[in-house]
């Protein structure tokens, strides 16, 4: 299954003071939005997923599950920065007209979540009944909550938090050691840094 497209209208301002020329947003839907606009349930991927949910998540998305798209109208948007569609490192740069490789600005959480916003407010979503969140997901989630609890009725966390442990935080340099720890780190190429994330140190293995 294919992912839409948003494309966001003009450029897109980072919380870190950096611009997105262009935003777009890939994303799948599943089931139908209702007359009352109430039956939206909202999926925050974790990092390394993408917007397919019915992928990655088998025996979710179905009839008579807990993602039921005869009840459900089910929304997921890849993150800013996947490689799965929405903008981000792979894309092309539009001032230089060259992929942003490692010259991608940095964004926060608060960035995705924003993003998020707007794709709902494109699809003419109002009120979101159930927001779903696991790890990477799960921050994005109560960012949303808190930034906009008028919208969000209810949450549904998973292996997440509302703030990275020390513990967290270590796992999480330990595998960016791994990447950095490549040659081709860096390089002006798609696989840039891949060789490290499967040599990565034990502990960041767990």
């Amino acid at each position: 299954m294919e992912p839409q497209i948003y494309i966001a209208p003009g450029p897109f301002e980072l919380e870190t003071g950096h611009t997105l020329p262009e935003l777009r947003i890939a994303y799948h839907t599943y089931g139908t939005l209702n007359a009352a606009k109430d039956n939206v349930a909202w999926v925050c991927h974790a990092l390394t997923a993408n917007s397919d949910v019915a992928d990655w998540w088998p025996h979710t998305v179905e009839a008579g599950r807990f993602l039921d798209p005869a009840r459900h109208f089910v929304v997921c948007a890849n993150i800013i920065g996947s490689h799965y569609g929405t903008t981000g490192p792979l894309h092309v740069n539009p001032a230089t007209g060259r992929p942003w490789y490692k010259d991608f600005p940095p964004f926060t959480i608060r960035d995705i979540v924003r993003a998020h916003r707007l794709l709902a407010d494109a699809l003419g979503i109002g009120r979101i009944g159930t927001l779903v969140g696991s790890s990477v997901g799960g921050f994005q989630a109560i960012e949303w909550a808190v930034s906009e609890p008028e919208r969000i009725e209810r949450l549904v966390l998973i292996a997440t938090a509302a703030k990275a442990s020390p513990w967290a935080i270590a796992i999480d340099e330990t595998q960016r050691m791994a990447i950095e720890a490549d040659t081709t780190f860096g390089q002006p190429r798609d696989d840039a840094g891949s060789e490290g994330n499967w040599r990565r140190p034990g502990p960041s293995a767990c």
